[in-house]
Order: structure tokens, then C-alpha cells, then sequence
């Protein structure tokens, strides 16, 4: 049976001086990425060792509502507001089960 889920890690190197202002906004969006069709899981961490990383691992149902979400304002919205804010490129590693 194939599994056609989107599974998703990406890690987020914040500037220290604005982890606050980026820890609000992702909390925000990430209550309303909870709240989508096709969202299965949507965890928004953070590394103990070096708490300017943001790590989330999501998990959505299929490529087409992940497309969707991608799509959706508020996610480019945060993206947008991340760019002066990341010392380096997210790092984006899409997964699949086992």
C-alpha cells in the first residue's frame, strides 16, 4: 500500500536577537497550520543545546494539501518575515515512513 503522507524536518537558525519576535510569530502560525485539512501533525521545537534552532517535524496527508498549505497566506507570511531573521538557509529534509 503506498503512503502518500509529506513528511517534513526543518531546522531554523534564528539571530539570537530576535528568537523572541520569532517564537511568537511561529506559535501563532503554527496554531493556525494545526487547524488545516491534511495537517496530521505539527511540532514546533526547539534544540536543547543551542535554543536559537528551531526544529519542526510535520506530517501532512497528502502532496496535494501539503501544496495547499504551502499556499496559504499566513505560512508566507511567516516565511517573509523569517528572511532578515535566519543566520543561515532553512534546512528542509523531507522523510517518509518505514
Amino acid at each position: 500500500m503506498k503512503n502518500n503522507k509529506i513528511i517534513t524536518h526543518v531546522e531554523l537558525q534564528i539571530n539570537p536577537e530576535f528568537i523572541e519576535d520569532v517564537l511568537s510569530n511561529a506559535i501563532q502560525t503554527k496554531d493556525l497550520i494545526l487547524l488545516e485539512e491534511g495537517t496530521e501533525s505539527f511540532n514546533l521545537t526547539r534544540k536543547i543545546e543551542e535554543p536559537d534552532i528551531l526544529v519542526i517535524f510535520a506530517v501532512y496527508t497528502s502532496k496535494e494539501l501539503y501544496d495547499w498549505h504551502l499556499e496559504q497566506s499566513y505560512v508566507k507570511s511567516f516565511f517573509s518575515f523569517l528572511q532578515d531573521k535566519l543566520v543561515a538557509p532553512p534546512l528542509v529534509t523531507y522523510l517518509t515512513e518505514v
